[in-house]
């Protein structure tokens, strides 16, 4: 790419997950005159985006700051080092570390099909307990393939310079020395420099949360051969282990459950035959010995359901069923089995 005098534009791989420090890189480089082309991830995990396509906040953002927007998916090659991460947890199931390191080898990868010089990121100095501190940012670095190619212009002139500052792809001098979890500085940027579009700092990642990584750590357990429908299922519904190779999925919500119905594949389905209520998925091993706990687990959870009887429907292989079932489990039966 040139400029208007026929000098040829420095390229750069930014991420952007659309938030406010991810912005404002790239607004920076573009100041800079450095054509930029923005990288978003996106993961069943995510909190803020869609689960089923790229990040809208994302999506906003790139055509607000006029540049080209690539979006890759952390699909189950993602989920095999959250199963077996390198570096360790955070308090959750979250793999931060190794997170990292797995998006900046994929930017890496775009970065020498672009013919890109270097890859900026949003990263700003202790501002993320487990991946941003300088000891982790160096490792992080080191592992992903890109010594020297990183480029963090929040909070740069307290790091190391890199290669693109040093061979004068990019001012050192217009960089910045932001450190810590305040965003007060971020915010006076965006307002100065017009950037209008970015996602709340509320964002973030399921795998922190101790519900969703009950579930995903009991996958791993039980479900070895996982797919992604089986993975999406983890971020809705309440979650029963019946027994090692049953769980239970039941709905809380009518878009939930049809939610569920689009995930749900050739598992097994159930609802109320008669009147409206929750969907349950079930996952694994379903025998005929298991229909009568599985509708009366189902039955707990439509609380008009009358005690003298009920009926469900059953989907299972492209054929529907009845099952007359009666009765309601035990709480603590039902407390027994939650994931």
């Amino acid at each position: 790419m040139e400029t208007d005098g026929g000098k040829k534009k420095t390229r750069a791989i930014a991420l952007l997950s659309g938030g406010l420090d991810s912005t404002l890189t790239i607004k920076m480089l573009l100041d800079q005159g450095i054509d930029v082309i923005a990288l978003n991830f996106t993961s069943v995990f995510c909190t803020c985006t869609p689960k089923t396509a790229s990040c809208h906040i994302a999506t906003s953002v790139a055509r607000e700051l006029g540049v080209e927007l690539k979006t890759l998916v952390k699909g189950l090659d993602y989920l095999k080092i959250v199963e077996n991460p390198r570096h360790g947890r955070g308090r959750g199931m979250n793999p931060c570390i190794d997170c990292r390191i797995y998006m900046l080898r994929r930017s890496a990868e775009v970065m020498r099909e672009t013919g890109a010089a270097f890859v900026a990121t949003g990263e700003v100095l202790g501002q993320r307990p487990m991946s941003q501190h300088l000891a982790a940012i160096k490792l992080i670095e080191k592992e992903s393939g890109l010594a020297g190619l990183i480029v963090r212009p929040l909070s740069a002139a307290l790091l190391a310079p890199s290669k693109p500052e040093l061979d004068g792809l990019v001012d050192r001098s217009r960089l910045l020395a932001i450190q810590g979890r305040t965003r007060r500085v971020q915010l006076e940027m965006a307002r100065t420099m017009g950037v209008e579009t970015f996602s709340c700092a509320a964002g973030g990642c399921l795998l922190t949360d101790p519900a969703i990584g009950r579930r995903v750590a009991d996958m791993f357990h039980h479900c070895p051969g996982y797919d992604m429908p089986e993975v999406r299922l983890l971020t809705v519904g309440r979650h029963y282990r019946l027994r090692p190779a049953l769980k239970a999925i039941v709905s809380r919500a009518d878009a939930e459950g049809q939610r569920m119905e689009a995930l749900a594949g050739p598992r097994l389905r159930m609802e109320l035959a008669d009147m409206p209520g929750p969907t349950l998925v079930a996952c694994g091993d379903v025998t005929d010995d298991d229909l009568p706990a599985l509708a009366r687990l189902l039955a707990h959870h439509q609380k008009k359901l009358a005690d003298d009887g009920f009926t469900v429907k059953i989907v299972r292989d492209a054929a529907t069923t009845r099952l007359a079932a009666a009765g309601r489990l035990a709480p603590a039966e039902i407390e027994s089995w939650r994931i």
